[in-house]
């Protein structure tokens, strides 16, 4: 029975120590799991070892009673550490030999290729990821909403360029490697103005890649007008995305040889080009007359506001306008601040700024504003100080 005490106070002993033995090591495993963990998905960022020094008070707590266990338990925490700084060299250099951006560079797209524009309907497929599969409508911007991804703008590209986006872009974000493939399923129709002194201007549609021959566009709009003699015509390239393609620079041409015959310039048109034909004053290259048989709405600090015709063969412009109604603005007339506002192919009005005070004053026709049938001409009213 004396000895019942003795033996029961060993046994708690044992326990303790055996519990005191386990709990060591797992603090030790979990302490090495951490590090090893922080080093594989933090590579390159050493001095975040020497934060983790501090895990070792834990261990120096339940080191005491065993030094063996805790001298074995210190000793192992800088091997991981050292083998671990030398393979992150190599890591970080892989992602800037395979950023390979020379590939990515949009080379020029031989004219005539099919590529991605607004209204086109483009499928997708992602061989590691189904989920984003399919059908994506082309925005008015070029871009498709691609699933998770979000918007990838694709305007202009052939397939193989739109392919090689989306790759670049899953790579750099979600994917290892990705396996794309696009294909255009419906291409949208290319398209052209022809304005000015034809019989029936308006938008023509073309073929998606293609372009037309200004001879054959000329035809599809009836051809010129009988009084368009000794015509010009310019091309603005690109002029349906501008909302002062009237009145930006292009390239002219003349229409009639030097002995007064009817000639056609070998000229090809593309997607979004706008061609203007016009009769010049004098050897002016500068497109004064709007076409003729034009109605321009004239609003605001005027004495008679209304509709102004301008007949067939009449310069229009705002030069032209000013000329008739300048003598009924009003004293409250804004001159610095006349507003044109035309509509757009889409149907949104596109506001055009003139100062018709300085236009009036200077008389520079190179600065006249070509004024095209429907326009709506605002003077609008300017602010009075009475102190």
């Amino acid at each position: 029975m004396k000895n019942c005490p003795v033996a029961l106070l060993l046994g708690v002993l044992a326990l303790a120590v055996a519990l005191v033995g386990c709990a060591t090591p797992r603090d030790y495993d979990i302490d090495v799991d951490a590090l090893l963990l922080q080093l594989e998905m933090e590579a390159g960022m050493i001095p975040s070892v020497a934060p983790l020094a501090p895990s070792t008070p834990p261990a120096a707590v339940a080191v005491q009673p065993l030094p063996p266990p805790a001298a074995v338990a210190v000793q192992p925490v800088p091997p991981p550490a050292a083998v671990a700084v030398q393979p992150l060299p190599p890591a970080a250099t892989p992602p800037v030999a395979v950023a390979v951006q020379p590939t990515v560079p949009a080379p020029a797209v031989p004219q005539g290729e099919l590529t991605i524009q607004p209204d086109c309907l483009v499928q997708i497929s992602v061989a590691e990821d189904p989920a984003l599969n399919g059908s994506y409508p082309v925005n008015e911007i070029g871009a498709v909403k691609l699933g998770y991804v979000g918007p990838v703008i694709l305007y202009n590209k052939t397939e193989a360029l739109a392919a090689a986006k989306i790759k670049d872009i899953l790579t750099s974000r979600h994917f290892r490697n990705a396996t794309v493939q696009v294909r255009i399923i419906r291409a949208s129709y290319d398209k052209v103005r022809i304005g000015g002194e034809v019989v029936d201007g308006g938008q023509l549609k073309i073929g998606a890649g293609d372009s037309i021959s200004l001879n054959d566009a000329l035809l599809r709009v009836g051809g010129l007008k009988p009084t368009a003699k000794g015509a010009k015509i310019k091309i603005v390239r690109n002029g349906l995305r501008s909302a002062v393609a009237a009145t930006a620079d292009g390239e002219v041409y003349a229409l009639t040889d030097a002995n007064g015959m009817p000639t056609m310039p070998a000229v090809e048109l593309r997607n979004n080009d706008v061609a203007f034909v016009f009769i010049p004053v004098g050897d002016s290259n500068t497109p004064v007359g709007g076409g003729g048989s034009s109605s321009i709405i004239v609003l605001g600090q005027l004495q008679q506001p209304g509709i102004y015709r301008f007949k067939s063969g009449q310069p229009c412009s705002m030069m032209h306008l000013m000329f008739r109604v300048a003598g009924q603005m009003n004293p409250y007339a804004n001159r610095k601040k006349v507003t044109i506002i035309r509509k757009n192919d889409k149907g949104w009005d596109e506001e055009i700024r003139v100062n018709v005070e300085a236009l009036m004053k200077d008389g520079d026709p190179s600065a006249d504003v070509p004024l095209l049938n429907g326009d709506r001409v605002v003077i609008p009213k300017r602010r009075i100080s009475l102190f």
